[in-house]
């Protein structure tokens, strides 16, 4: 099965098996949306973990401190999944029931 958080497996499937060539190219940009969602979110927590590290290592660093880097990463997971959810609904939207099986099913 493939799923929503493997763009690369969606935008494969897409490719394979939607026939319809406007639909197929629309259906492989919101698979593209999905990986740039995606890398957004690891390079801010990449960011956010790497701040941590170097601060937390200091002995000057409070918990509150240390609370306020990562808290960014909150914030960040909710407005990814709530992008992978809108890219779901315009997938709905756009594929057939048909064309929904056979990418998903």
């Amino acid at each position: 099965e493939v799923s929503f958080l493997d763009p690369d497996a969606l935008r494969e499937r897409c490719n394979d098996v939607i026939d319809d060539t406007e639909t197929r190219a629309r259906a492989v940009m919101l698979a593209e949306q999905l990986q740039q969602l995606a890398r957004q979110y690891d390079n801010a927590v990449a960011a956010s973990v790497e701040a941590y590290i170097s601060k937390s290592a200091k002995g000057d660093s409070s918990a509150n401190d240390l609370i306020e880097l990562l808290q960014p990463l909150d914030s960040g997971r909710i407005q990814t999944v709530q992008g992978i959810v809108r890219v779901r609904q315009s997938m709905r939207e756009l594929l057939t029931t048909v064309q929904w099986e056979r990418v998903f099913g």
